[in-house]
C-alpha cells in the first residue's frame, strides 16, 4: 500500500470525541467517526446521576450530541441502547434499526467491548 494510500485510509476512519462529565450530574460522550458514506456520529455513552434524574437531563444531553453532530456535518447519529433504554431514545426521536453486535473481552477484571 503506498503512503498516500495509507494516509487516505487513515482519514478515512478519523474518529473525534467530544466527552463532557459532571460528577455531579452525569457524563455524555459523542464519537464522530468518517466512513465512504461520510461522517457519523455515535453517541456511546449518557448516563445521568440518580439523584438529577427527572429534569430532562437526558433528553437534553442527547439533543445536544444530535445538534452537534449534525453541526459537524455528520449525515446520521447511531447509538446502541438497553431494551429498557428503547423508549427514551424513541423520545429523543430515534428509531430502532437493524441489530447490534458486540464481543467483550475481560482485561483486569473489566469488560471492555468490541
Amino acid at each position: 500500500m503506498s503512503s498516500s494510500d495509507k494516509a487516505h485510509e487513515e482519514q478515512k476512519f478519523e474518529v473525534r470525541k467530544l466527552e463532557i462529565s459532571d460528577k455531579g450530574k452525569g457524563f455524555m460522550e459523542l464519537l464522530k467517526y468518517l466512513t465512504s458514506c461520510g461522517k457519523v456520529g455515535h453517541i456511546d455513552d449518557v448516563v445521568v446521576n440518580l439523584s438529577a434524574r427527572g429534569k430532562q437531563l437526558g433528553k437534553k444531553i442527547v439533543d445536544f450530541l444530535t445538534e452537534h453532530a449534525r453541526s459537524k456535518g455528520c449525515y446520521k447519529v447511531i447509538l446502541d441502547c438497553s431494551v429498557d433504554n428503547k423508549s427514551f431514545y424513541e423520545k429523543c426521536g430515534y428509531k430502532h434499526k437493524d441489530i447490534q453486535m458486540s464481543k467483550y473481552f475481560v482485561y483486569n477484571n473489566f469488560f471492555l467491548s468490541s
